[in-house]
């Protein structure tokens, strides 16, 4: 694969690192445009995540190499440690601190990375929660809101430090339709003018038709790429089809 200097992610023959000693994992190679969508899909979610991780910098590969913002995520692991800050994770199933109020949680990021004042923190953290149409007390916390709350709260943090890349790990996980399509168009949203990588979108297959520039398909025996859903839902690979067959009887 030729290494485009504009590239956003550059993946190369890049296999993640994994605890699950039960799975086969494929090298994986892509090069993601800045403001891209790249959304993974598969039969194995802890797999996907995987990859996932490895594509968001949190952990290196195992063999290959990846490269976000043009730094190498396996040798420069002190100089990404603070282009971190550059990323914003949100998780469908990651737990916010419950000892925090909704609003602290939202801060912590910014309180950690920036230096600010905790009211100009404050002030920015409630614009964000304002933004997205939370009708909650922020000061909350997390246990006393429902699953669709919690996830907005999630969207606050990754987006208080103004991240360049956007990670979605299963955002619309146990959401209903009414939600997911609310969530949907948050997320459409905020990553205009942002790169995405994400894992969990079949679960509301409209917005990978409306945002994913490509979509990738992993499992334990290929990884097939495609630059469009059009591609996706067209592709005559009977795991593919078996994957989106499935997807409609969930749906």
């Amino acid at each position: 694969m030729k290494l485009d200097d504009s590239a956003f992610i550059v993946a190369t023959e890049a296999v993640p690192y994994s605890e699950n000693t039960e799975l086969t994992y494929q090298p994986f190679s892509c090069l993601i445009e800045p403001y891209g969508l790249l959304c993974l899909v598969g039969p194995h979610r802890s797999q996907l995540r995987d990859y996932l991780f490895m594509l968001a910098g949190i952990y290196p590969p195992k063999r290959g190499q990846v490269k976000i913002f043009d730094r190498d995520t396996h040798v420069d692991r002190e100089c990404w440690r603070k282009m971190r800050t550059r990323i914003g994770y949100l998780s469908g199933i990651a737990p916010l601190l419950s000892s925090q109020h909704g609003l602290m949680n939202v801060m912590l990021p910014a309180l950690y990375h920036q230096n600010k004042t905790f009211r100009e923190t404050a002030d920015r953290a409630r614009q964000l929660l304002s933004e997205l149409e939370c009708d909650f007390d922020f000061l909350s916390f997390p246990a006393t809101l429902n699953n669709f709350q919690r996830l907005q709260l999630g969207l606050a943090r990754a987006l208080m430090l103004d991240p360049a890349l956007l990670v979605f790990d299963v955002p619309f996980h146990d959401l209903g339709a009414k939600q997911r399509e609310i969530m949907a168009s948050l997320l459409g949203k905020y990553r205009q003018k942002r790169t995405v990588c994400m894992i969990g979108g079949l679960q509301y297959p409209r917005f990978l038709e409306q945002h994913a520039t490509q979509i990738s398909f992993i499992s334990e025996q290929k990884i097939i790429c495609f630059n469009s859903w059009a591609a996706f839902i067209n592709s005559e690979d009977e795991e593919v089809q078996g994957l989106i067959s499935g997807q409609k009887n969930v749906e």
